[in-house]
């Protein structure tokens, strides 16, 4: 092969890994396909496709969730938690409501724009909260940052704000109209239920900025619910590939395709 079509298949497998790079990333919130800010591929933490699959003993995450929770769902969740198992719910929509309320949970989720002048950052809803509760995640911990989190009501609280937070419900950054300062609790405990009022917490860019949290966090045997949680992706082409990683007969089809052309050649140049 001469030089010039080894520079050009040298720039024609650059090119091919560029593309190929573009394909499996997103940019898509959560998603541990997603290398940016706001997904969660350096988390690092297992994952659960199959509730039915919980191992008693061990913590399972909810993050962020976007599917519904069957009955049959539920079910394997409360036996998990029966069994002593840990689950986390990581949320601000309040898209979990109705799980915890199946759950027979009293805590829920409210939606708004808690701001605080104990923040850290320019924007009011980058602020930090204490620790009040205990929790082995939050273990030697006695405050965290938190990023446009949501409020918790009942169960025992966890984290709170200082009492010069504010719901910003026009979003001006300031306390004006019927707007008044008070304490929120945006993470609270019902036994070895945890809800936290804000998924940000586990994307990119937060990692860094709560290190002994995650910290603790990872030396749990903690598993994302993958299901339900938003860490998956819409991407065909991811989708796809993980579908052939996780079948073996399409894991064989591939590999026979990749050398049956290798194969083929070689049984040309002996001819």
């Amino acid at each position: 092969m001469g030089r010039e079509a080894w520079v050009t298949f040298i720039i024609l497998l650059l090119a091919a890994g560029a593309v190929f790079a573009h394909a499996t990333t997103t940019i898509e919130d959560y998603s541990r396909h997603n290398i940016g800010w706001n997904g969660t591929s350096n988390l690092a933490i297992g994952e659960i496709h199959d509730l039915a699959d919980l191992t008693p003993g061990t913590t399972l995450l909810i993050l962020a969730p976007e599917r519904p929770f069957t009955a049959e769902d539920v079910a394997h969740l409360r036996a998990f938690l029966d069994d002593g198992g840990e689950v986390i719910v990581a949320e601000k929509d309040g898209a979990a409501n109705s799980l915890l309320a199946a759950l027979g949970s009293t805590m829920r989720v409210w939606p708004g724009n808690l701001s605080s002048l104990d923040r850290d950052h320019t924007d009011p809803r980058i602020f930090r909260v204490q620790v009040t509760g205990n929790a082995s995640i939050f273990a030697g911990i006695t405050t965290l940052l938190v990023n446009h989190p949501a409020a918790v009501t009942g169960g025992e609280p966890l984290l709170e704000t200082s009492p010069l937070t504010w719901d910003d419900t026009n979003g001006d950054g300031r306390v004006n109209g019927h707007e008044t300062f008070r304490r929120a609790v945006v993470c609270a405990r019902e036994d070895n239920l945890i809800v936290l009022g804000d998924p940000s917490l586990f994307i990119n860019a937060m990692l860094p900025e709560n290190p002994e949290f995650i910290k603790n966090l990872r030396n749990h045997p903690v598993l994302i619910d993958a299901h339900h949680s938003r860490t998956g992706t819409k991407n065909p082409i991811i989708n796809t590939l993980i579908w052939i990683q996780m079948t073996p007969l399409a894991r064989a089809a591939i590999a026979a395709l990749a050398i049956l052309p290798v194969a083929y050649w070689f049984g040309r140049r002996r001819e």
